[in-house]
């Protein structure tokens, strides 16, 4: 069951379309910085706006989400345009966030050239 399907205006931007409050948020792709795993909820911390708390799981957000989107760790998927990598294994983002790619997804190469 896809509960956020990608959904794109109509000048072609692509966006997930989340529910808040008064409705539904249309989010552009390219402004989420990453989204966190807080048990059955997911954080998303979008640029240049509060963060909103989702009610469903980060792994039906991973099966939605384009390329440049990477999952480092079991509890975070990050988005590879606002992201660099350090020598210390760190993935900093543009915000201060800082976290270490887990060991079995440091093993694949590709993961870190796209982060690169």
């Amino acid at each position: 069951m896809k509960v956020y399907e990608l959904a794109f205006t109509k000048k072609g931007v692509a966006g997930l379309r989340l529910p808040c409050i008064g409705g539904k948020v249309f989010v552009p792709l390219n402004e989420i910085v990453r989204l966190e795993g807080r048990r059955n909820y997911t954080l998303i911390v979008i640029n240049a706006h509060p963060p909103m708390l989702v009610a469903k799981t980060l792994g039906l957000f991973e099966t939605e989400l384009s390329n440049s989107f990477v999952r480092i760790r079991r509890g975070c998927i990050i988005n590879l345009l606002h992201t660099s990598v350090g020598h210390d294994g760190l993935v900093r983002q543009k915000d201060g966030f800082a976290a270490p790619v887990a060991r079995r997804r440091a093993k694949q190469p590709a993961l870190l050239i796209q982060a690169a």
